[in-house]
């Protein structure tokens, strides 16, 4: 099966355009979003429009919980913050209900996916270490685990198996501003970190035409 995986749009329609054309190129069996389509970007129903028929599975991440009212957003900072509180007015009715109804865990053949961590999925753990990917992978599913909410790619092997991160389609904070998307075969375990190029200028001056934090602009300038 050759899955390809990608998170983390945050509402960046400019990016996720990119990433479908580059997808559609590779021809995979399965295409496969791990959350947080929406939040800090200027484009939320429309990125969900096009996931929802571009994906055949989609992972529910704490952005878009937090859009549609399931998890709790006092610990945001002050843009994330604002930016889930814009969101919020702009989606649709019918994204809101698609959005509550998606998963947190999916597990497909041997490969499991989920958006932040296997531990209590809900909690929104990060995984920014090996040591962290070997407790991660304590509480798996399946072999494989892919995840995404860092934003950050990885690929580690652990005792209990191997744990990827995808990196981020349209926030990427690795200090590579291309959007980032991966492709995976499950029978020859090969996974590939895809960079696409896409026009960050645009998608920076939307987001400041709506008037969200310039910050969130200025950082996809420097992919961090």
């Amino acid at each position: 099966m050759k899955y390809a995986i990608f998170s983390d749009v945050h509402a960046n329609l400019h990016a996720l355009n990119r990433v479908l054309d580059d997808i559609a190129s590779h021809n995979p069996d399965k295409v496969v979003c791990l959350g947080d389509l929406v939040g800090y970007g200027a484009f939320p129903n429309p990125v969900v429009d096009k996931v929802r028929d571009a994906c055949d599975i989609v992972i529910a991440g704490n952005h878009d919980h937090a859009a549609v009212g399931l998890t709790d957003v006092s610990f945001f900072n002050e843009f994330a913050h604002r930016a889930v509180m814009w969101t919020r007015d702009q989606l649709t009715t019918d994204n809101i209900k698609w959005l509550q109804s998606q998963p947190l865990v999916k597990v497909d053949g041997e490969v499991q996916f989920v958006h932040a961590s296997p531990v209590e999925p809900a909690r929104w753990y990060y995984i920014f270490s090996k040591d962290d990917a070997q407790v991660a992978m304590q509480a798996a599913l399946a072999g494989t685990v892919f995840v995404g909410h860092t934003h950050v790619p990885f690929d580690y092997m652990t005792r209990n198996g191997r744990i990827i991160n995808v990196g981020s389609a349209g926030q990427p904070r690795d200090g590579d501003p291309r959007a980032a998307w991966t492709l995976f075969d499950s029978e020859s375990g090969e996974r590939q970190l895809k960079r696409v190029e896409y026009d960050v200028h645009a998608a920076k001056d939307a987001i400041i035409i709506e008037g969200l934090p310039p910050f969130l602009a200025e950082r996809l300038l420097v992919g961090r």
